[in-house]
């Protein structure tokens, strides 16, 4: 076993923005590294890690949901390998079906964005350098809010950085990748915030060679 220590971050801001049935962040361009160690964030009281892990035969960026009743959208026959959704795709209950992981969310574990240390083909969906989309969901074990993350890794700096996340407020309700409340003005119906509070430990399991 490992463990890790976690930066939680909650700025103390206007930053997440409600507008119809869609909760935006804002721009957050949090950035975690190998150097500066894994992030966590909290959304509606939901907490998800993201960094780098690196270290012998070590070397992926990812993301991991910390809460029980939380996921993320992960690919059919790799259950630790997270998708990458373009935007202007669908997340939602037949998404769902698609496979989301863990629905515990309890265990902590990375899923893997880019996995630098892979063989070719088995490095992940994300580029080397290059943003994506997570999707993820959270309330369950049945009923969901879903949303999604963008990320940016950048390859050269072993860095992962969160642009921002949305999630749908109604439950069960799908939301499309990128969607942002329309129109958008910061400062307007604030229901969370993001920033620095402590440090916390979480633990980590080793992985199975991908």
């Amino acid at each position: 076993m490992m463990t890790r220590a976690i930066g939680v971050l909650a700025i103390a801001t206007a930053a997440s923005v409600a507008s119809a049935d869609i909760v935006y962040s804002g721009v957050l361009n949090q950035t975690a590294s190998a150097t500066t160690g894994p992030l966590t964030i909290d959304i509606l009281g939901q907490q998800w890690g993201f960094g780098h892990q690196s270290g012998g035969l070590t070397d992926y960026s990812f993301v991991t949901a910390n809460n029980s009743g939380s996921g993320l959208f992960v690919e059919l026959a790799s259950p630790l390998v997270a998708r990458n959704f373009t935007a202007g795709a669908t997340i939602g209950t037949l998404t769902s079906t698609l496979n989301m992981f863990p629905t515990g969310g309890s265990t902590n574990e990375d899923v893997y964005l880019h996995n630098y240390a892979a063989l070719p083909g088995d490095e992940g969906n994300f580029p080397a350098t290059g943003t994506g989309f997570v999707g993820f969901g959270f309330g369950g074990p049945v009923n969901f809010n879903y949303g999604w993350m963008q990320f940016t890794l950048d390859g050269a700096a072993r860095s992962v950085t969160l642009n921002d996340w949305a999630y749908e407020s109604v439950v069960n309700q799908s939301i499309s990748v990128s969607a942002v409340p329309e129109p958008f003005a910061l400062g307007a119906g604030v229901v969370g915030m993001l920033g620095l509070v402590g440090f916390r430990r979480l633990r980590s399991r080793r992985h199975p060679a991908v």
